[in-house]
């Protein structure tokens, strides 16, 4: 994953210099200069890790810098949804009272402080950073280990795109070459309208069975992990791959939707939307399709956020956001309103 910063700091000398550290590591970033700007970006998210000077003003330009606005700021990106369990590393030029300051916001999701100007040697700004983030990583790790999902699993969708296999919007087979998907690809065959054809493992690989038997497990345990730590469900063993004396075959509470070499359109309220751009109509591409049925969602008046269109296209709110960030990349769409009450419409380009 490419890190992405979030940097707010309204001197340019020193957001240069902050800038130069950041991209040295070879992160991404977004550079605002005021609390008016920061909110902005906040509903948008896709930051890994903020950079806050205390001292910031409420508008650029109008007003002095103040390390209150700083302090609201921590708050409101900490309670925001789109930033949740980001971490902020705090920028101060007011030595030890900065660092107190920086105390006081470590329940606003504050996790480090460093001084201005940076210290060039030692426990440096580039440092601190990528300790931060090691520290984050953990903790999401320790985090996920101890999940324990509680709703069960009880089926979903298995759909076959050009690239992957996602089930329930979770990406769980890549690549053709892969065998796990020739297994699915072979498992997913019906014998009746009730049930799929089982098969022994030594029919589904040329590879030998003991080798179908290896993939078929790792299959599961990362299913189990994967719908765990995106959806909370408690997937068990047997729940998408049976086995029975025949051999193995797919549980009957798994649909297939096979979407290579066709089209896709989504159903809203009873009417079929699609390929909402007739420059890229008919495409095959998975993620084009997605990209099409969100601009349609907002053609047909929807006014929804990104967990929305997660919902509405059946995928995973990591998959929608991807593919939202590439429609407000192209221009096609833009997010309007509070950061916690707005929604995305289609700009000037994406109506036409």
């Amino acid at each position: 994953m490419k890190h992405r910063a979030l940097i707010i700091e309204d001197d340019a000398d020193i957001a240069e210099s902050v800038i130069e550290r950041v991209e040295s590591l070879g992160h991404d970033h977004v550079w605002v200069k005021s609390q008016e700007e920061a909110r902005q970006h906040l509903a948008d998210g896709g930051f890994t890790y903020v950079l806050l000077d205390l001292q910031i003003p409420m508008h650029f330009g109008r007003g002095l810098p103040s390390i209150e606005y700083g302090e609201h700021l921590a708050a409101e990106i900490h309670q925001s949804p789109s930033m949740q369990g980001i971490p902020i590393i705090a920028m101060t030029a007011y030595g030890a009272d900065g660092f107190n300051i920086a105390g006081r916001l470590f329940e606003h999701g504050v996790v480090d402080c460093i001084n201005k100007p940076f210290p060039t040697t030692g426990r440096t700004l580039a440092s601190v950073i990528q300790s931060v983030l090691e520290r984050t990583y953990r903790k999401r790790e320790q985090a996920t280990r101890n999940l324990k999902p509680e709703k069960p699993f009880s089926g979903g969708e298995l759909v076959f795109y050009e690239d992957r296999i996602e089930l329930c919007g979770v990406t769980v087979v890549t690549g053709k070459s892969c065998q796990m998907w020739g297994i699915l690809d072979r498992l997913k065959q019906r014998l009746d309208e009730k049930r799929y054809k089982a098969f022994p493992g030594s029919a589904l690989a040329g590879s030998g069975q003991n080798s179908v038997a290896g993939s078929i497990r790792d299959f599961r345990r990362n299913v189990s992990e994967q719908l765990g730590r995106e959806l909370g469900l408690k997937v068990e063993a047997h729940d998408v791959i049976e086995t029975s004396k025949a051999g193995y075959r797919l549980n009957a509470q798994i649909a297939v939707k096979d979407l290579r070499n066709t089209g896709s359109r989504l159903r809203v309220d009873g009417r079929a939307i699609g390929n909402h751009d007739p420059v890229n109509a008919g495409s095959e591409d998975p993620a084009i399709v997605r990209q099409n049925q969100i601009m349609a969602l907002i053609h047909s008046g929807e006014r929804l956020r990104v967990p929305g269109f997660a919902e509405k296209l059946g995928c995973s709110y990591t998959t929608a956001k991807r593919e939202i960030d590439a429609l407000k990349a192209d221009g096609r769409i833009e997010f309007v309103g509070p950061s916690k009450t707005g929604h995305y419409t289609l700009t000037k380009a994406g109506k036409s």
